[in-house]
């Protein structure tokens, strides 16, 4: 067990003098080592001293406090804590994010229907946006939702770069969406298009409390090569 948790975390140790490492990475061998703490936190007759007599008498008031925090933090996710909002960022955590899906699937559907055409949904962000509009957006239609990302607009979207290239997306019409508006507005959003609709502010709200605005636009025909790169 050991061995199981040491080597993995030296290579992920190893790896970060240079390189940004995130914690979920390391899931893996933290995973390996419970077995090794739960031996840890069960009350021996043998007699120790010392470090581990500490670490064994911490377990208790630790797994309280766990449970506490925990506990706050799932109800402000799914019920919200009285007079605490929503932070800036708060994309970063699961609130809202059906509800977003929701209305975007309904500006999706009303542009649909108005002119026949099927947009493509473009989370304006590596790919936190795409992906969770299309992990909700499949939960309540039930059919596969089309979503892509900023990587169609030079920048990154990891996987969605694979899952759907620039070129196939030649003149098709996207709905952009992104948490600033400037991310639909600055020049190479606009040299990816023929033109683009007005910016629209929405509102995202829960339970009546707004949670944060977003924003949304339409691009028209789009370009895998920007106007002035194109021959």
């Amino acid at each position: 067990m050991s061995i199981a948790v040491l080597l993995p975390l030296t290579a992920f140790a190893i790896f970060s003098l240079r390189h940004e490492v995130k914690l979920d990475w390391t899931g893996a061998p933290w995973v390996a080592l419970l077995p090794i703490l739960a031996v840890g936190a069960i009350p021996s007759a043998d007699t120790v001293g010392g470090i581990r007599a500490w670490i064994r008498g911490a377990w208790v008031p630790t797994l309280v406090t766990l449970v506490l925090i925990y506990g706050a933090g799932l109800h402000y996710l799914v019920l919200g804590l009285p007079g605490v909002g929503y932070g800036k960022h708060i994309e970063l955590v699961p609130v809202g994010w059906r509800e977003l899906s929701r209305q975007i699937e309904k500006t999706a559907s009303g542009f649909r229907n108005d002119t026949g055409v099927d947009p493509l949904i473009v989370g304006m962000d590596r790919y936190a946006i795409a992906s969770e509009l299309a992990f909700y957006g499949f939960s309540s239609t039930k059919s596969p939702v089309e979503t892509s990302s900023a990587h169609l607009f030079g920048g990154i979207g990891l996987m969605f770069a694979l899952w759907s290239p620039a070129k196939l997306q030649e003149g098709r019409t996207l709905l952009l969406v992104a948490w600033d508006p400037h991310d639909l507005s600055d020049e190479y959003v606009e040299s990816h298009a023929e033109r683009l609709g007005p910016i629209e502010d929405d509102v995202l709200q829960r339970d009546g409390q707004v949670v944060r605005h977003y924003y949304h636009r339409f691009a028209y025909n789009y370009r895998s090569i920007p106007a002035g790169e194109m021959q």
